[in-house]
């Protein structure tokens, strides 16, 4: 009987001791407010966030520090801007979260108004980590915009804004140098003047991205035309008119001038995935000659999957799909693991948008010495987005081997440099990144045929022609 009651007692002390060890295992939710439905929508960012937060939580395990766990909480941004903000206020506000992951540059500007519109039950407080937003007016200190809520938002004032993408005034660059390098200094079809015709969506990135571009065109060949026209983002894509549209970009009027200046030499496409489709058939369908150049959006596995063998051998710019190294060795050894997918693109940004949330925050609980992490704040995690690119730290790799060895560096009060699967990560006081571009053609995929390098040089010239390139 003596045996049995002390097992008993035991037992029960066991179950105390557990609850008391658990009880030191502090969550930290990371809120993920990215679009499952709309014109973006790509499953692979979901899982790409979900590799990290997994990748953390086993690295901490591995590492030994069991007092921090990391948990997702999701909303469905639509590429909506009012979705945006609902699904951030509802992660923030309901289900607690210290940060946010969001794509779109009008999702981004839609929640990160939030903090500028005065009612202080919108004020999240947190840092938003943007993986797909491109826009050259976000994080612009002179920003200006009729509306000042939106204003205050893209100036970015309260430091609360950072992306893991590259902002498009590097891509406008690159494309505007492979544009007036073409031909006569940008005139290829031979009637002396070049003429650029931009094609985007009537939104914050397509006009940012356009008239960046027109911009550094004109910079360029001072005597070329450049023609912008816009389309609805509210447009149905089946049912938009894309032929007519097809026929006002390829004719000799210019309709911001009014006046018939020729046919234009190329015409560049800014929009969004299940718009590039209808787009880019209707275009191919009108047999037209002029060359169309593509950018980052059209290159979404949906728009292969869709046009297929008939757009093989049609080109574009975006941001490199991985950066050179191992971590991006790594990320796409764990991707391939966890989904049977290679990386698509914006994956790696998405990883890395999770990653340096995670690393910021156990950086902040060390840094203000908070005995418990769930105490850590959206204004420490801010505060410490930067100093896990400390140049002059350790070099730690993507993975559960790197996000260990960071773990146990920032534990021991020693700096440490993420080194991510898209690229340095390294947030200037923007908020900002620069990585590699590419130049990428359809050959049955997408492939970089060539790499520009904006981290060694922000002029972004070219670095290497890429192996197996035709």
């Amino acid at each position: 009987m003596k045996r049995i009651l002390g097992v008993v007692a035991l037992a029960l002390v066991c179950v105390s001791a557990c609850k008391q060890e658990s009880a030191k295992t502090a969550t930290v939710n990371i809120g993920q407010v990215i679009d499952r439905t709309g014109s973006i929508a790509t499953p692979s960012w979901a899982d790409s966030i979900r590799l990290a937060v997994g990748t953390a939580n086993q690295a901490l395990k591995q590492a030994g520090r069991n007092e921090i766990r990391f948990a997702l909480v999701d909303a469905n941004s639509g590429n909506a801007p009012d979705l945006a903000r609902a699904g951030a206020l509802q992660v923030v506000k309901k289900q607690g979260a210290k940060a946010v992951i969001t794509d779109s540059s009008q999702d981004d500007i839609g929640i990160h108004m939030l903090a500028y519109d005065g009612d202080p039950e919108h004020a999240l407080e947190v840092p938003v980590v943007c993986m797909a937003c491109t826009s050259p007016n976000i994080n612009n200190a002179a920003a200006t915009d009729s509306d000042k809520v939106k204003e205050a938002a893209l100036r970015n004032g309260k430091g609360w804004n950072f992306r893991t993408t590259m902002s498009d005034a590097y891509q406008a660059r690159v494309l505007a140098h492979m544009l007036a390098s073409t031909g006569n200094k940008g005139d290829v079809n031979g009637d002396g003047h070049f003429k650029l015709v931009i094609y985007a969506s009537d939104d914050p990135y397509g006009h940012g991205f356009s008239d960046t571009l027109k911009k550094d065109v004109l910079r360029l060949a001072s005597e070329a035309t450049v023609e912008q026209v816009f389309h609805d983002v509210k447009a149905v894509p089946n049912e938009y008119h894309w032929a007519a549209d097809v026929a006002r970009l390829t004719d000799k009027r210019n309709e911001g001038s009014g006046k018939s200046d020729g046919v234009p030499d190329a015409v560049v496409a800014i929009s969004f995935p299940k718009f590039e489709i209808n787009f880019t058939k209707a275009y191919l369908d009108s047999k037209t000659r002029v060359r169309l150049v593509h950018t980052h959006n059209f290159r979404a596995a949906r728009v292969l999957e869709a046009l297929s063998a008939a757009v093989e051998g049609q080109e574009g710019t975006s941001q490199a799909v991985l950066a050179d190294g191992n971590s991006a060795r790594v990320f796409a050894e764990d991707l391939k693991a966890l989904t049977s997918q290679a990386p698509a693109f914006r994956d790696a940004a998405a990883y890395d948008a999770a990653m340096t949330v995670m690393l910021a925050t156990l950086h902040a609980v060390k840094h203000n010495k908070l005995k418990d992490a769930e105490q850590v704040t959206g204004a420490m995690i801010r505060d410490s987005m930067r100093a896990i690119n400390d140049r002059a730290g350790e070099p730690v790799d993507a993975g559960i081997a790197g996000f260990a060895r960071a773990a146990q560096l920032i534990h021991d009060g020693k700096p440490v440099d993420y080194q991510g699967a898209s690229g340095p990560c390294d947030f200037d006081a923007r908020g900002d990144i620069v990585a590699q571009l590419a130049r990428f053609r359809v050959q049955g995929q997408f492939v970089d045929v060539e790499k520009f390098d904006c981290v060694a040089d922000k002029e972004c010239p070219p670095v290497r022609q890429v192996v197996g390139s035709k």
